[in-house]
Order: structure tokens, then sequence, then C-alpha cells
């Protein structure tokens, strides 16, 4: 069964040391909306039913995906996400780091604000300094895309709650942004859900921890025979 990763916000492809997986690029086009990068993503498919996963942003457009076309995926794999729509105080801080990426451009200032929340306290040097790369390197027109998109999102609740599919929800022990209880409501929001935590992991446990990322996810999928 063929496994798709869906990068987290605001990195790429990247981030994932999962050999044999597909680690499409997201690219924002049009107006703004999840639903954009999910078309993309079915296009993308490498085969009729598949194994979904996505860290963050990459686990709202799995949602997405799951929304448009849930008979395509077999199973679900959803790293430091949640399934709620965003409070307007989010709402309000993703177009005011839009609006200001449009204004500079991306540069240090968006790694400066972004690594305190998407890295724990045990994050290695390598690490950090992989996220940062990524950060500098977006597209600035894509950074401003991806948060005016994931500011309109809705609650996926109502969706998740009809599938049928097995399910791992990781969540790392330090993540800030979704932090262990949020993954939790997650899980009892899906039918078949495995969950666990990543000691030592922040946000971006497959960036802070991918040897156990893959250990927990090919353990998983032995489980369930996906």
């Amino acid at each position: 069964m063929d496994l798709v990763l869906l990068h987290a916000f605001p990195l790429d492809a990247r981030m994932w040391d999962v050999p044999g997986a597909l680690t499409p690029s997201l690219r924002g086009d049009g107006e703004p909306d999840l639903d954009t990068l999910a078309s993309q993503v079915i296009a993308e498919l490498p085969s009729d039913e598949v194994v979904l996963g996505g860290c963050s942003m990459g686990g709202y457009v799995a949602m997405a995906v799951v929304r448009q076309a849930p008979e395509r995926v077999r199973g679900l794999v959803f790293v430091d996400t949640k399934h709620t729509a965003d409070a307007p105080e989010a709402v309000e801080t993703r177009h005011a780091m839009a609006d200001r990426v449009e204004r500079e451009g991306v540069g240090e200032w968006l790694a400066e604000a972004m690594l305190p929340n998407l890295l724990g306290p045990d994050a290695s040097d390598a690490a950090k300094a992989l996220v940062r790369t990524m950060i500098l390197e977006q597209r600035a027109e894509d950074v401003a895309w991806w948060q005016r998109a994931m500011a309109k999102r809705p609650d996926s609740a109502d969706v998740l709650e009809t599938l049928d599919v097995p399910s791992l929800v990781l969540v790392g022990e330090h993540d800030k942004l979704t932090p262990p209880d949020v993954a939790a409501k997650l899980a009892v929001t899906l039918k078949h859900a495995t969950s666990e935590r990543i000691e030592g992991a922040g946000h971006l446990s497959p960036v802070e921890q991918p040897e156990e990322f893959r250990m927990r996810l090919e353990r998983w999928r032995e489980q369930v025979r996906l």
C-alpha cells in the first residue's frame, strides 16, 4: 500500500525521512483554500487507494482530501495536528503573518518567530538547522497563501466521525501548538484510532525523532496490515 505524507507549515518535503513514501510539495495557487491543495494531492496519488498522512498543516490537507475523496484513503496518519477550526485570535495571527510576509518577504524574522513553537527543548542542532533552512527557503507567496488557507479551514469532526479506516495519531511530548490533550480529542473523533506520544519531541516529531517516528509508523502499519 502506497504511503503519502504531507508536510507541515512553513516547511517542505525535506522534513520527512521515510524511505519509499511519496512526499509532494504543497504549493499555493489561486484563492487560498486547503481544498485546492487537496485537489493537487488527489491528482498526484500514486494508486487508487493509499495510506495518507500529514503533519500539522499536512494533517489539515489530509482531512480536506478525505472530505473530497474518502474512497481513495485506506488509512490515515495524523502527526502533531488537530481537527478543529482556528479560534478568531488564531485567524488574526495567521493573517498578520501573511501580511508581513507579503510586505517583507521570508527572512530571519520568520524563522525566529516560528522555531520556538515548532521544536521541543530536546531538538538536536541538526534538526534546528534543517528546520531553519526549510523556513528560509520557502517562497513568500506560498507562506502567505498557506496561512490564509489555514485560517479559513472548517472543523473536520463531521468528516472524521464517518470514516471506517484505521488511523494513527502521533504527537510530540512537548508540542506547544497541538499538545497531547488536543491529539487525544482528535483520536476520540476517529472510529479506529491508535494514539501515541513521542517523547522528547515538539511540534515536528518526524524531524526531531525520525527513527522513533518511523518505528511507530511501521509498527502500526504492520498491526493494521497496511
